[in-house]
C-alpha cells in the first residue's frame, strides 16, 4: 500500500478516541448518547453547568428576564378597598375606606370599628353594591367560605 491509500496516523488515533468515547457513554447510562433535540417549548430547564461569573445587569443572573416597568403612572390614580366576607353570614369587613367613606355608610348602615377596617352587619354582596354605587368596581376575588374582593375606583 501507498501512503495515499493509508489513514493518516493523528486521524486513526482521533478514530479511535471518538469509538471508545461513545463505548464509554454506553456503558455507563445503558444507551447510546442522544444528541439533543431542538424544541420550540420554552420550558425546558437551563443546562446544569453554569457558570457562577455569568451575570448581566445589576448583578442579576444570566437567565432570569428582566422587564423594564415605567415609575410614573400615566393613566390615573386608583383607590383600592377590600370586603371580606361569607356568602352564609349576615357581616362583612370593609378594608381601606377613607374616614368620608366610612362616615357615609354610618349614616346608613351599623358600622363598627375593627382592626384595620370597619365591621359592616349587612351580607357581603349588599356591601359590594353598596361600594358599587361610589363608583367602585371588583377588579378579583379569591376564597371559598370566606371570600375576599378587591374593588377599585379612579380618583
Amino acid at each position: 500500500m501507498s501512503d495515499n491509500q493509508q489513514p493518516s496516523a493523528a486521524a486513526a488515533t482521533q478514530t479511535a478516541a471518538t469509538a471508545t468515547t461513545a463505548t464509554a457513554a454506553t456503558a455507563t447510562t445503558g444507551a447510546a448518547a442522544v444528541a439533543p433535540k431542538d424544541s420550540t417549548l420554552n420550558c425546558e430547564c437551563p443546562p446544569a453547568a453554569v457558570a457562577p461569573s455569568a451575570t448581566s445587569i445589576a448583578g442579576c443572573p444570566a437567565n432570569v428576564v428582566t422587564i423594564p416597568v415605567p415609575i410614573l403612572q400615566t393613566e390615573g390614580t386608583f383607590a383600592y378597598v377590600t370586603v371580606k366576607g361569607s356568602l352564609h353570614d349576615y357581616t362583612c369587613t370593609v378594608f381601606g375606606l377613607n374616614q368620608a367613606e366610612v362616615q357615609a355608610l354610618s349614616q346608613r348602615l351599623s358600622v363598627k370599628n375593627c382592626v384595620n377596617g370597619v365591621l359592616i352587619a349587612v351580607p357581603p354582596m349588599v356591601m359590594l353594591n353598596t361600594l358599587a354605587q361610589l363608583s367602585y368596581k371588583v377588579i378579583c376575588s379569591c376564597g371559598e367560605a370566606e371570600i375576599c374582593w378587591t374593588m377599585q375606583r379612579e380618583v
